[in-house]
């Protein structure tokens, strides 16, 4: 059977989507115009007027975030003491995340291994 390939879909803001049923509100103005003027169907302006209308009309779940979230600040602790306490609970955190990816790693060679004996058998 043949790969898939992922489709890439457009994503459209709330913004763009609240000016486009603006725009396909107007009188003058049909919604097949304003469809064809901004690239998307006819179909798709329909559905965010009726979408704006029933109240759900929102953004796209899988929108990248035009700003990034705010970074935690950093406490900074005076009492040299718990300074290091600090250092050593990042220490131990550190070391069992790369336990983990040891381990993890280690489960990789083994089952390589066993691949690599599984076909040496069969070639001969």
């Amino acid at each position: 059977m043949g790969q898939t390939k992922k489709r890439n879909y457009d994503r459209y803001t709330l913004a763009f989507k609240l000016q486009a049923v603006k725009l396909a509100d107007m009188p003058s103005v049909t919604a097949i115009e304003v469809a064809d003027s901004l690239g998307i169907h006819v179909v798709m302006l329909y559905r965010w007027r009726m979408e704006k209308k029933n109240g759900t009309l929102k953004e796209n779940k899988h929108m990248k975030r035009a700003e990034p979230p705010p970074k935690k600040k950093k406490i900074i602790r005076t009492d040299p003491a718990k300074a290091k306490d600090d250092e050593l609970i990042k220490a131990h955190k550190r070391i069992k995340e790369l336990e983990r990816s040891l381990s993890s790693t280690q489960e990789e060679l083994d089952i390589l291994k066993k691949a690599q004996r599984f076909f040496e058998k069969t070639k001969r």
